[in-house]
């Protein structure tokens, strides 16, 4: 088992060398990360999470939320750090089809311009501190910087890794 785990610390790693090259000069955009049990849970900067958005080329907007891991905030803070991308925790128990219509968030820019986003759940969740958590910083860029990022690569790297790593193909289940 030492051997598959060394593959799979150089895949982590590529993947990760990967982002942070291809990344380096592009803006980033500003993400609102919005945990499993309300739209107005967020991941402060001491979260597994925060660190999933940065290396996927985003700017965690509850970043300054130090204090505490999971954060409860108001629609008033999330108007005010007014994301561009709003993205729901896997295990979300709402939709983006219910923060897109939730009247309080009706000015807010990932609203407006439709980039409300779920992680995938399919085969296990992403965005926590397991050895998948690439795969959601790898689709997180493909979502925040398709042009470097394409649905292709990602699906790609996503495949080979439960390939890899699982011996089933992500793509087709």
């Amino acid at each position: 088992t030492e051997a598959k785990a060394d593959e799979l610390l150089s895949f982590i790693s590529a993947q990760s060398g990967r982002l942070t090259a291809d990344l380096a000069d592009t803006a980033d955009p500003k993400v609102y990360l919005a945990g499993n049990s309300g739209m107005l849970s967020t991941a402060g900067d001491a979260m597994f999470q925060s660190d999933m958005i940065r290396l996927a080329g985003g700017e965690n907007v509850a970043a300054e939320i130090t204090d505490t891991y999971w954060a409860t905030v108001s629609y008033e803070q999330v108007l005010d750090w007014n994301p561009d991308y709003i993205i729901l925790a896997s295990d979300a128990t709402y939709t983006a089809e219910d923060v897109l219509a939730d009247p309080n968030l009706a000015g807010c820019t990932a609203v407006v311009n439709g980039n409300v986003h779920q992680l995938p759940n399919k085969a296990e969740a992403w965005d926590s501190p397991v050895p998948s958590g690439i795969l959601g910083a790898l689709w997180l860029a493909n979502v925040l910087h398709n042009d470097l990022m394409t649905d292709a690569d990602c699906a790609a790297k996503i495949d080979e890794y439960y390939e890899t790593f699982y011996n089933f193909t992500y793509s087709e289940n």
